[in-house]
């Protein structure tokens, strides 16, 4: 029961984490309790002992999830900011316009 503990722990202040720095405010408290209920239900499943193991990885696999999701967020955007500013420039430096055309 203590890894599930540890996971609860983990996942939490991952959501937290994400929500501070993402939006810059606390999570919404409906996020945290949808988490906490997830790993309250896969602590009521190993309280099974053939059944822990299981709970157990699928918990921290949970947590795996979640920081797989969270990496691309903190890695893409600064690259395709730096695309995106880049297809900018050089349209500018052409002489390009987009927009409507004047009259």
């Amino acid at each position: 029961m203590s890894g599930i503990v540890l996971a609860w722990l983990a996942g939490e202040s991952l959501i937290i984490w994400r929500s501070v720095v993402k939006n810059h405010h606390m999570p919404v408290p409906g996020t945290l309790l949808g988490s906490a209920g997830f790993f309250a239900l896969l602590a009521i499943l190993g309280q099974y002992e053939p059944a822990r193991m299981a709970a157990t990885a699928t918990a921290w696999g949970f947590n795996l999830a979640a920081v797989l999701n969270l990496l691309p967020e903190q890695i893409a955007p600064s690259s395709s900011k730096a695309a995106a500013a880049k297809a900018a420039s050089s349209g500018a430096a052409s002489g390009k316009t987009t927009g409507a055309q004047p009259a």
